[in-house]
């Protein structure tokens, strides 16, 4: 029956395909620079993985921490922060300069970004979606407000805070701070500014 397959060789490859993405981009990625990465022979990349897009797409989404459901704390801004910092959380590391590289690369990564896009974009929009438009049946959002286009500017500016400052750091304050701004402009009242203060909570 042969030896069964060895899961840390998996991970290792995982680890390995995403940190090599991420310092390469696609026209270095190729099965040897993360086999020597990975410390493993590239037969065991193989015997997983047919090509290199197959490879990074696992590697996306095994990497990729689970997004929870819309929170519904009975008060937009509130909730869209919530989800802002879980998104941001997601942006940390490798895996998040990897998926800022995949944004930028999708012409040429057109399988791999697609396929990223379809499983774990769409869902985080459609959170950031579900939380404006439960605000707008509060009467917190307007009503006639263009929710996509909110959610693209929300999430650009923390895809480019994650460019900018791409290690661990305190990011509540400017994540609050950026929803606070979106909230202005789709809001019926003016957001309170005291509520922007940093908590100090680390991500």
């Amino acid at each position: 029956m042969g030896r069964p397959r060895d899961g840390s060789i998996r991970r290792k490859v995982i680890d390995a395909a995403i940190e090599c993405y991420e310092e390469l981009g696609w026209s270095g990625f190729n099965f040897e620079a993360v086999s020597v990465r990975a410390k493993v022979g590239r037969p065991a990349l193989y015997r997983r993985w047919s090509n290199r897009e197959e490879l990074l797409i696992d590697a996306f989404r095994e990497l990729t921490p689970a997004l929870p459901a819309a929170p519904d704390h009975g008060n937009v801004r509130e909730d869209l922060t919530e989800v802002a910092m879980e998104y941001r959380r997601v942006m940390l590391g490798a895996r998040g300069r990897a998926g800022v590289r995949l944004f930028i690369e999708q012409e040429a990564t057109a399988d791999v970004f697609h396929a990223v896009a379809a499983e774990i974009s769409a869902y985080r929009n459609s959170l950031i979606v579900e939380t404006l438009k439960r605000g707008q049946s509060r009467g917190e959002v307007r009503s006639d407000a263009d929710l996509q286009v909110a959610t693209e500017l929300l999430v650009g500016a923390l895809m480019l805070d994650a460019l900018y400052a791409p290690g661990p750091y305190q990011v509540r304050g400017i994540v609050a701070k950026t929803v606070d701004m979106l909230l202005r402009g789709l809001g019926n009242n003016p957001v309170d500014r005291g509520t922007a203060e940093a908590t100090g909570d680390p991500v």
